[in-house]
């Protein structure tokens, strides 16, 4: 279904075809311009000069041509296969290689690709309080034509490029898609109401939007309301009832799966001497090759900065330089401005030259068995208007009494 700025929808497959396919050239020629062919680009250059401006286009077109039937590319893969290699490459922060994977994945009708696409504009260092770039806006506005709830959300932002008459549009189909979804308790549609109120600065609304997300089981929520009431927010007339809540929704967000409140629940069982349990919940996080994980336990066990966690006595520096160097290998070199393999230099300093053969051995064996990217909230990015009620299924399991 495509949603149209007039309010309606339409079963036009227009954005799908003829825009993406102009999309899909034009990126594509620059995708071209920016490869090394070798001996394509050799051959190319030698013959340029006999080439009238006709030819030279015709050439460009034989070029994008030949490069798309390439089969390393997402053309040889089906749209679903075409997204799902995207998206890993997206959350390695690859994004010129995960761009026509996913331009392939959204033509045929992927919400969630055109949105990884406009989330990977400037390296993936995208600030709802920054203007939007041209290409962002771009494929942001296709997402949310396709139903993608988070592209909505983008274009509402007053640093969106939409105009005031488009950001009231989809400000208005938030509305119109989220609000019954709320008051059945879905704890994803509550928590983007929070993010659709804090685009209209009414913190008031963001708060209490969050707190409703959080008790009806959403686990990010969950954890960010423990963190506020833990600093201070909001009014508990009872001794000692603050502490309690604050537990309770920390327990909840792991219990949910959210990745920072399991890292902080197995580092409370350590220091509180129940280091078997703990080790369970890391061992967990790190066979998923969550990035985020390996980084934390990475540093950790390698203890490269070791006032960082002075209750941290598990120092193990082969084990630590081997997470962080499945990181510097399985992340683009530029990622975090090459914080990965700075890092695991760190880290390979302090090792012998025996022991730096040891993980080497180990990161292969390592990367044989796991893709390694980030997964902090990645099942959000996928909810669409079709798809938005089974996060009550999902979630509301984990509910707050």
């Amino acid at each position: 279904m495509i949603y149209s700025n007039d309010g309606g929808a339409s079963n036009s497959k227009h954005n799908n075809g003829e825009e993406a396919d102009s999309l899909l050239l034009q990126y594509s020629v620059l995708f071209c311009s920016s490869r090394d062919d070798g001996g394509r680009h050799s051959i190319m250059k030698m013959h340029l000069h006999r080439y009238t401006f006709h030819s030279l286009r015709a050439l460009l077109i034989l070029a994008v041509n030949l490069l798309w039937a390439l089969p390393t590319l997402a053309t040889t893969l089906t749209a679903e296969q075409a997204y799902q290699k995207g998206k890993i490459l997206h959350f390695q922060d690859r994004f010129e290689d995960a761009e026509p994977y996913l331009l392939q994945a959204g033509k045929s009708g992927n919400a969630a690709a055109y949105f990884l696409i406009g989330d990977g504009v400037d390296g993936g260092s995208i600030n709802i309080l920054a203007a939007m770039s041209t290409k962002e806006y771009t494929f942001m506005k296709l997402a949310a034509e396709n139903g993608h709830l988070l592209a909505m959300l983008r274009l509402v932002y007053y640093k969106s490029r939409a105009s005031q008459s488009e950001k009231e549009h989809w400000r208005n189909k938030l509305g119109q898609v989220l609000k019954p979804h709320a008051q059945s308790g879905n704890p994803l549609a509550l928590s983007f109401l929070s993010g659709v109120a804090l685009s209209e600065e009414d913190h008031s609304e963001n708060f209490e939007y969050a707190v409703n997300a959080a008790y009806a089981g959403h686990p990010r929520s969950q954890y960010y309301i423990a963190s506020e009431y833990e600093n201070g927010e909001g009014w508990f007339l009872l001794p000692g009832s603050r502490e309690k809540e604050v537990a309770k929704l920390y327990e909840a967000s792991a219990r949910g799966g959210y990745r920072d409140a399991l890292i902080r629940k197995a580092s409370t069982l350590i220091t509180d001497g129940e280091k078997e349990k703990g080790f369970e919940i890391i061992n967990a996080l790190l066979d998923k090759g969550d990035a985020e994980s390996l980084i934390t336990y990475g540093t950790l066990f390698s203890d490269i900065y070791p006032d960082s966690l002075e209750e941290w006595s598990d120092i193990n520096t082969v084990k630590g330089a081997t997470y962080l160097k499945v990181l510097s290998i399985s992340f683009a070199n530029n990622s975090a401005d090459g914080m990965y393999i700075r890092m695991y230099e760190r880290a390979k300093a302090l090792l012998t030259a025996e022991e730096i053969l040891q993980v080497s051995q180990l990161t292969d064996e390592y990367l044989s068995n796991h893709s390694v990217y980030k997964q902090d909230g990645l099942d959000e990015f996928e909810y669409t208007v079709d798809n938005l009620h089974t996060a009550l299924e999902r979630w509301g399991g984990n509910a707050i009494e």
